[in-house]
C-alpha cells in the first residue's frame, strides 16, 4: 500500500482503469480467440499432451504463465512511455528494494523475467490442482472458458506491478 500512496493521482487512475479494467477486456476478448483458435476443430481438449502436438490444459497453463507477463510487459511498457513523453503521467522514481531482475530496464527482460517468475511459483500448485481434480479433458467450451478466465486473472495480477515498474523507466530509453 505504500507504493500506492506514492503515486501521483494520474497514474493510480492509469493503474486502476488500465491495468486492471481494459487488460481485463483485452484478455478476454484476445484470450478467448487465443483458446478457441488452439482447439480448432476438436471437441475436447486433454489435460495433459505433448507439446507442440496438441493443445492441453497443462502446457497452455504453462505457455499462458510465461507468455502473458512478457507480453504485457511489452505493451504496457510501451503504452506508458507515450503516455510519460505526453505528459498524461508522471516518471516515478525506480524503488532500490525490488529485485533487480524484475525491475530490469526493458519491457522484454521484465516481461520474461515475471513469466519465468509465475512459471515458478504458479505452475507447481496449478498443476497438484490439475491432477488433483482428476478429469481426463475439458470439452472445447470448457477449455476455452478456462483459458480465457486463467488469463483474465493472471492479468490483473501481473499488470499494475509491471506498470508500475514501468512508470519508473527512462521513456526515452
Amino acid at each position: 500500500m505504500e507504493v500506492w500512496r506514492q503515486l501521483p493521482a494520474p497514474n493510480r487512475r492509469w493503474l486502476v482503469l488500465n491495468a486492471v479494467f481494459v487488460t481485463a477486456l483485452i484478455n478476454v476478448a484476445l484470450n478467448w480467440l487465443i483458446a478457441l483458435g488452439a482447439v480448432g476443430d476438436r471437441d475436447t481438449v486433454s489435460t495433459w499432451g505433448v507439446p507442440l502436438v496438441e493443445p492441453s490444459v497443462f502446457w497452455d497453463l504453462i505457455g499462458t504463465l510465461f507468455l502473458l507477463p512478457l507480453l504485457t510487459s511489452a505493451l504496457t511498457t510501451a503504452a506508458i512511455r507515450r503516455d510519460i513523453r505526453r505528459g498524461a503521467l508522471e516518471r516515478i522514481p525506480p524503488n532500490p528494494d525490488l529485485s533487480p531482475r524484475l525491475a530490469a530496464p526493458g519491457r522484454w527482460r521484465r516481461g520474461a523475467a515475471f513469466g519465468a517468475l509465475a512459471v515458478v511459483a504458479l505452475a507447481p500448485g496449478l498443476l497438484i490442482l490439475l491432477a488433483a481434480l482428476g478429469f481426463p479433458e475439458l470439452s472445447k467450451s470448457q477449455f476455452v472458458a478456462w483459458h480465457t478466465g486463467f488469463a483474465v486473472v493472471l492479468g490483473m495480477l501481473v499488470t499494475p506491478p509491471l506498470a508500475v515498474l514501468a512508470m519508473a523507466d527512462d521513456p526515452d530509453a
